[in-house]
């Protein structure tokens, strides 16, 4: 492609959160909605329509996506999600490379934390509230947090911020 952007990507089998990312910048980011996609393959072509026409989506000369777990995460984790999560990693790795023609950058979650914040973890602090107390101190995220129709604040805001670190890289 045209590019100089990073895309990054956090995908689960319900919410992708991206981010385009670059010179010390994040220009966009979000996530995309995929649990009423039944296919792993209907998912990952679903990122792709959702963001065919995003302005910055031509700039893009770089894609990282957050590799799959591959142990359990504290016990929270059962064996079968990770296998579930794991085949539709590496389904919609390839799907997109092949659609972008970019090859994709498969990082693990411990090896990004620690390239931005220094650290991948604090001992007694979740994983979500670590990324997104660390990114407050690079950023203000408040301007990419979505809200639901209740005005509740959308726990999918820690698969955007996730794909934010993921761009970083």
């Amino acid at each position: 492609i045209y590019g100089y952007m990073t895309l990054g990507f956090d995908a689960s089998t319900t919410t992708v959160g991206y981010s385009f990312f670059d010179n010390n910048t994040v220009h966009d980011c979000g996530f995309i909605d995929i649990s009423k996609q039944i296919t792993n393959k209907e998912k990952a072509f679903f990122v792709i329509n959702s963001l065919k026409d995003h302005p910055l989506i031509t700039k893009v000369d770089k894609i990282n996506l957050e590799a799959a777990l591959s142990g359990f995460a504290g016990g929270f984790t059962s064996q079968q999600v990770i296998i579930k999560l794991a085949r539709f990693n590496a389904l919609f790795e390839y799907i997109i490379s092949e659609h972008w023609k970019i090859s994709v950058n498969l990082l693990s979650v411990n090896t990004m934390r620690k390239k931005i914040f220094g650290k991948c973890r604090i001992k007694g602090v979740k994983a979500k509230d670590f990324v997104r107390d660390e990114l407050k101190k690079l950023m203000v995220l408040s301007k990419w947090d979505k809200f639901k129709k209740s005005g509740k604040w959308d726990d999918r805001n820690f698969d955007m911020y996730d794909a934010i670190v993921c761009s970083m890289c």
